[in-house]
């Protein structure tokens, strides 16, 4: 696969993991004044992400913008080859590391970041701050998508106890209303976890088995039992706010953004959805 399709690639599932279906509209809107092909250097990969991050910024303030941003350009490097091959290999090994060392930690506290940043910063003679603002940066992506997946289950759920048997109009309805929830989702996905649930629900009812509160479900329950000046010290105590913090300490934008994701403003979503002529898609109580 050639280099640019890689990135483009790269670019396109970033940006869906935190803007969801606006991620072709953002590309298409950076390609209409700054265009890659195979002739291009570091330096037109640099001016596409500027612009990029010029995008967001609007969407997802300027601190986060830039951290999703980073990660571009990094990639950037990578695949352009602007590292020496020594140096980009190892980054490789680290990356397999922190996947790995991700899978069995779905949210490590800090203590296990620092302790594991240090032991491959030793292992392979690596900058154990970089490793760590790295790890932590993986993590509040994972973090983010783990929540969007859950809850757009969760409404896809809700959405066929009212609509057992929905009509195309129904779904694309649905589709807006999730997208106001700044879910992050494709839609051939959507479409199969909306069919696989209605056909469970028609052969099997509702399901009624009592899972293990998970380390995700124990994370969106401090946002469900604290209000929002009170998140801080919750997810402090639980050695967990570094996924609300940039090089300044607690960011009230990035502690904003998982208050947004996780229980959005009742009063913003009705006007939202009556403003789209969305009403019918209001949830009574």
């Amino acid at each position: 696969m050639a280099i640019l399709e890689v990135f483009m690639n790269y670019c396109t599932k970033t940006l869906e993991i935190n803007f969801g279906t606006l991620a072709n509209e953002i590309i298409n809107n950076v390609k209409a004044k700054k265009n890659l092909d195979d002739r291009s250097n570091i330096g037109d990969f640099k001016e596409f992400i500027d612009l990029i991050e010029l995008n967001i910024s609007v969407l997802s303030g300027k601190n986060r913008a830039n951290d999703i941003c980073n990660s571009l350009r990094s990639k950037a490097v990578e695949l352009t080859g602007s590292q020496k091959p020594q140096e980009t290999l190892m980054n490789s090994d680290i990356d397999r590391e922190i996947s790995a060392f991700l899978t069995k930690n779905s949210l490590p506290t800090e203590g296990d970041i620092i302790d594991y940043s240090k032991y491959l910063a030793m292992k392979y003679g690596g900058n154990a701050k970089k490793v760590e603002k790295e790890i932590i940066e993986k993590v509040k992506t994972h973090v983010k998508l783990s929540v969007s997946r859950k809850k757009t289950s969760e409404e896809v759920s809700n959405f066929l106890s009212r609509y057992p048997q929905p009509t195309q109009k129904d779904i694309e309805d649905f589709k807006s209303y999730i997208s106001l929830l700044k879910l992050s989702f494709k839609d051939d996905e959507l479409m199969e976890l909306i069919e696989k649930e209605r056909l469970y629900l028609k052969f099997h009812g509702e399901r009624h088995i009592a899972e293990e509160a998970s380390e995700l479900d124990q994370f969106i329950d401090i946002f469900k039992r604290h209000d929002k000046n009170d998140i801080s010290s919750a997810m402090q105590k639980q050695e967990i706010s570094y996924l609300i913090k940039d090089e300044g300490g607690v960011s009230d934008e990035l502690l904003s953004e998982f208050v947004d994701l996780m229980k959005p403003n009742e009063n913003d979503m009705r006007d939202a959805l009556e403003g789209l002529g969305l009403k019918h898609m209001i949830r009574k109580k």
